[in-house]
């Protein structure tokens, strides 16, 4: 098939695709025990950056609970001037009067460390019905708010609060969640799931290293090639209707494949790096596998077999592209692309 985007599109893409990589580290045939750092792509941050940004992408917790921190403090483990230490970088210059103390904000963070300050449960305050229902002029007070109730009431409240969720919702799409974990969660379907368990069956496949009985034919063209060509010969290619069609009109190029599937999906180009990064972070073993095989030139499999994250992605975003179309038409009855998604909250 010839050229559909030029090289300016295609270098763009790939320096792109490097910054989305930073999130998964390289994983390597691991034949012997060894400590690997899973935030080793995010060492240029720091740490609290980097773990943020691990448990946004990657769901992973770089710190202990509050409950554990309080328990090693009753321990003994940290003792209260490390405390101290700790908080005196977040403790603002402010006070709070509260009859005749004054608290500081540092105060505030050490009692919260220490022993834990939340909002009170709602069941323990009472609600306003509560307080009327035991007031003496209970049925005065009930009639004067039914009076006044028609000039206090705002039609449009409930309206504008909708509006209010429903933009943050759209902001969201795209840049905080693809379109398929938006799917997931609105309309109850598994295609997460679903994509993750095409993604696993070829990954084995074609990055197996001479341990499988029946190895993958075709590998020879590649991570992307292989894929292509062997997905068309399914009887059923993820319940996607039309799959062979699709895949024999598919660019050979992986990079231009990819370039299409974000365009159908409309993410704009701005947000392509966080939502590659999402996608190499659902399943990261595999992602810093294909990563670290990318960038062994001489090693033998990746110079017979070669993979690297444009294939994976390319692959990966296409079935995004057709399931999350498939379950917008059947539930919503649109197209499955941003613009859609987001003149259907309108």
């Amino acid at each position: 098939m010839s050229a559909r985007y030029p090289d300016t599109s295609r270098m763009h893409l790939r320096g792109l695709i490097l910054i989305a990589g930073e999130i998964v580290a390289a994983y390597w045939p691991m034949r012997t025990f060894v400590h690997h750092n899973p935030l080793h792509g995010l060492e240029d941050l720091h740490f609290d950056d980097a773990a943020r940004r691990a448990h946004e992408l990657l769901g992973g917790r770089g710190y202990l609970s509050n409950a554990r921190y309080r328990n090693y403090l009753r321990a003994g483990r940290i003792r209260p001037v490390q405390a101290d230490a700790a908080l005196a970088p977040l403790a603002l210059d402010k006070k709070a009067t509260l009859g005749p103390r004054t608290v500081t904000h540092g105060e505030v963070l050490r009692a919260h460390l220490l022993h834990g300050i939340t909002a009170p449960a709602p069941e323990s305050i009472d609600t306003l019905e509560a307080v009327v229902a035991r007031h003496p002029d209970r049925g005065r007070l009930r009639a004067l708010a039914a009076h006044v109730a028609p000039a206090l009431a705002q039609p449009d409240d409930a309206r504008e609060r909708i509006r209010g969720a429903a933009d943050a919702e759209r902001a969201s799409i795209g840049r905080s969640s693809t379109l398929a974990a938006w799917c997931d969660r609105m309309l109850l379907t598994d295609l997460t799931e679903r994509i993750n368990r095409e993604m696993i069956k070829w990954c084995e496949a074609f990055l197996d290293e001479g341990h499988a009985a029946w190895p993958m034919p075709g590998r020879e063209r590649g991570f992307f090639g292989a894929w292509r060509w062997l997905a068309g010969q399914e009887w059923s290619l993820c319940g996607i209707a039309g799959h062979r069609q699709k895949l024999e009109t598919l660019p050979e190029r992986p990079d231009d494949a990819l370039l299409d599937s974000l365009e159908a999906l409309g993410i704009p180009l701005d947000a392509w790096p966080d939502y590659l990064s999402r996608h190499l972070a659902a399943l990261p073993g595999w992602a810093g596998f294909i990563k670290w095989r990318a960038d062994q030139t001489e090693y033998e499999w990746q110079q017979v077999y070669p993979a690297d994250l444009l294939q994976y992605l390319a692959m990966r975003i296409w079935y995004e592209r057709e399931l999350v179309r498939k379950a917008c038409r059947d539930s919503l009855g649109i197209d499955g692309n941003l613009s859609s998604l987001a003149a259907d909250m309108d």
